[in-house]
């Protein structure tokens, strides 16, 4: 495919006028990337005992992907990493202590969701078309770049928040089609008793407990 040398000209100079822009965004990716190594060289973590090995893996969970996590009284799993394959999911040891092995799980089937559904990509490209849209409006506006940045910034923090909620619904379903909606809905619903879990509001990237544990059983058939 031929391009023309003004093309390439002009991609240049986009870059090296906007590499500050750029180098944000490289960082952003090469953080979530190597994120399953920092967190296990910056914490101690262990594999699953060989009872959750096997919870795991009756719940479509490669056990080799799954790490705890000793990090005090902190209750909580969370995905890293781009991919199924390269990527680990977490679940902290005070985790395991609130909930029974299928409820562990559950929730960890949820976090490989993640993974599988490649939704920290699907995150990442969101701040990836603000610096993209950013970058165009200012060839159409050049003289007012920090109003355009302006201007995207609310569609972007609500397209950020639509993206986490429907990524977070979707992992659910991942969950719900391998260990049944029960069993993550009773794990959610345990963890919101204990306080460990709690709705964050209009601008929260998770749907509302309600709504994720209604729709968990519902699909379940209750």
């Amino acid at each position: 495919m031929f391009v023309s040398q003004p093309t390439l000209t002009a991609a240049a100079a986009l870059l090296t006028t906007w590499w500050e822009l750029w180098l944000v965004v490289v960082c952003g990716v090469a953080a979530a990337a190597t994120a399953p190594l920092v967190v296990s060289y910056t914490h101690r973590t262990r594999a699953p005992t060989a009872t959750q090995r096997r919870r795991l893996a009756a719940a479509g969970v490669p056990p080799d992907r799954v790490r705890l996590l000793a990090a005090g009284d902190a209750v909580g799993a969370f995905a890293a990493g781009l991919s199924p394959r390269v990527g680990r999911v977490f679940v902290t040891t005070a985790l395991c202590a609130e909930l029974d092995d299928t409820e562990v799980a559950a929730v960890a089937c949820h976090e490989y969701g993640h993974l599988a559904r490649r939704h920290v990509p699907l995150r990442l490209g969101v701040p990836t078309v603000f610096a993209a849209a950013w970058v165009a409006g200012t060839q159409v506006v050049p003289q007012s770049p920090f109003l355009v940045g302006l201007a995207l910034l609310v569609p972007t923090i609500v397209l950020s928040v639509v993206a986490a909620r429907w990524t977070e619904f979707d992992a659910d379903g991942f969950a719900r089609t391998r260990t049944g909606g029960e069993a993550l809905a009773n794990a959610l619903g345990h963890l919101a008793a204990a306080g460990h879990v709690v709705d964050g509001g209009r601008l929260s990237r998770h749907p509302s407990l309600d709504g994720r544990i209604g729709r968990l059983r519902r699909d379940h058939g209750e």
